[in-house]
């Protein structure tokens, strides 16, 4: 079985929830208005924001590492093994994250 996390992480590289609200409205998404009115952790079909978010929130799932290290195979985006980078950009979609929750 492939476990790759790259699909997941590549929801990280957004810098705002309107960028990532644009995407859904846009590139082969078909549900315009849902993509700005949902919640963030509900836009996709394949629960992949959602476990963004509630890795955000600190709310571990099933589905969900305890933190990157514990991540099974070595197919780990290169960016993130630095753990200096990789907290800084947890810090930045924390702050997407709860920027959404309040709105």
């Amino acid at each position: 079985e492939w476990r790759s996390p790259t699909a997941y992480h590549f929801h990280n590289y957004f810098m705002s929830t309107e960028e990532i609200r644009f995407k859904y409205s846009t590139y082969g998404h078909n549900d315009t208005k849902a993509a700005l009115e949902k919640p963030l952790w509900n836009l996709d079909r394949d629960g992949e924001l959602e476990l963004a978010v509630t890795c955000a929130a600190g709310i571990h799932t099933e589905k969900a590492e305890l933190n990157f290290e514990s991540m099974p195979g070595r197919a780990k985006p290169i960016y993130y093994l630095n753990e200096e980078a990789r907290r800084a950009r947890h810090v930045v979609w924390q702050d997407i994250v709860m920027k959404d929750r309040n709105l």
